[in-house]
């Protein structure tokens, strides 16, 4: 009996210690998981807070993104309108070159022009001077035979006469010219050569003073 009972004693001991056991050790549990709980809530409470920092910043940072786009709006606008001053620019540039090639090639033209008009100016000038030099020519000779006309030297004369003759058979002069010769030859004795002079005198310009002159002339001859 005493067997049982002591043996129930011990029963109920161990009993009670494995209880005491239980507890203690589902007390450490129940700290470890309540630990273990504020740590979570610290670790999302420390979450929640870095978020809310990220979510700060994101919204800074869209907010510099922001600002940056606009500076970038209006730099690319400013970009936008240099670019289409530029093409405007050269626009009238190119329109300037071409108005200036198109007045260039005038230019050209007019200046051809003119040049080939200022050749043919200086062309009719180079005429009427080498005109001019041959009537200044053709006058000299003449006047030169005046003077051997007038100083009797009679070849001399004849040779000048003879010269304004043969280069202006139309002029003025010539039947003074053609008579003098005449006279000329008379005065060197060669009275027929004169008589040949006096005849184409009267002959050519019969109602000259010169053909008048001539016959009386003539008639001188024929005594």
């Amino acid at each position: 009996m005493k067997f049982v009972i002591a043996l129930a004693a011990t029963t109920l001991f161990l009993t009670g210690c494995l209880k005491t056991r239980n507890e203690v050790r589902d007390n450490e549990q129940r700290q470890v998981m309540q630990q273990q709980v504020v740590t979570l809530q610290r670790t999302n409470a420390d979450v929640g807070n870095r978020f809310a920092d990220l979510e700060e910043q994101m919204r800074s940072l869209n907010g510099r993104v922001d600002v940056v786009e606009n500076r970038l709006g209006q730099n690319n606008s400013g970009v936008e309108s240099a670019l289409k001053s530029s093409q405007q620019q050269n626009m009238d540039l190119n329109q300037k070159v071409t108005l200036l090639q198109e007045a260039l090639t005038k230019m050209e033209r007019d200046i051809f022009a003119l040049n080939a008009e200022l050749q043919a100016v200086k062309a009719d000038k180079a005429a009427v001077h080498a005109e001019k030099s041959a009537k200044q020519t053709k006058k000299d000779v003449y006047e030169s035979g005046q003077d051997f006309f007038s100083k009797k030297d009679w070849k001399q004369a004849i040779l000048n006469y003879q010269k304004y003759r043969d280069d202006n058979p139309k002029g003025g002069k010539f039947a003074d010219a053609t008579y003098k010769i005449g006279v000329s030859f008379q005065e060197l004795g060669m009275n027929e050569e004169a008589k040949t002079f006096y005849d184409e005198v009267v002959s050519k310009f019969p109602k000259s003073e010169e053909a008048r002159r001539a016959k009386i002339r003539l008639k001188g001859l024929k005594k």
